[in-house]
């Protein structure tokens, strides 16, 4: 948590809070080409982790954070909020099975689950062989703050790119479509 205060991460609450509620939320705005969005990372204390576990929080937390005004919608394909739900367990057994099933895009928003084991110095996030596109870079920043990487990360690079790229297209086929009515 103390890294991810120094990379410029804000949280309205305090340790207290963490300790008493068992949930603390970390924020940084991002501002991706002329789109808005945030980087969040919620910390949950759970006693246990398992699937059902998973699959609740990443549905609650993904609609949480979707898309939901017009604007908002139209932005979405920018994927410009970016959750990462950090799920502390109170166990002290490994969790060993896959995260990739979970991570959801939906509305503007990219959810990636975290799983984080104290009492044995486990984390758990997705595999990145398994995922590319704009997801890859998101979880090479969790593993730059995680101390795992030495060099930064601009998890935003890859989508702005796909963007332009979507945009070039439309305004071919826009175009394509101006002359087959020319002609």
């Amino acid at each position: 948590m103390k890294r991810l205060i120094d990379e410029g991460f804000t949280t309205d609450q305090s340790e207290q809070e963490w300790a008493e509620f068992g949930e603390i939320i970390f924020r940084r705005a991002e501002q991706i080409s002329f789109a808005a969005g945030e980087t969040v990372f919620i910390f949950t204390h759970v006693p246990e982790i398992n699937e059902r576990i998973l699959r609740q929080t990443s549905q609650a937390v993904v609609h949480s954070y979707s898309a939901r005004s017009v604007s908002q919608k139209a932005l979405s394909v920018l994927q410009s909020t970016t959750v990462y739900h950090c799920l502390v367990s109170q166990s002290d057994q490994p969790y060993n099975a896959t995260l990739n099933p979970f991570i959801t895009r939906t509305g503007g928003a990219t959810f990636i689950p975290v799983v984080i084991v104290p009492d044995i110095n486990e984390v758990l996030y997705p595999v990145l062989e398994e995922k590319v596109g704009s997801i890859r870079p998101r979880v090479q920043y969790l593993q730059y703050l995680l101390g795992e990487r030495r060099q930064p990360v601009n998890m935003h690079r890859m989508t702005v790119q796909a963007f332009y790229v979507s945009v070039a297209v439309v305004i071919l086929l826009l175009i394509a479509i101006g002359l087959s009515f020319v002609y």
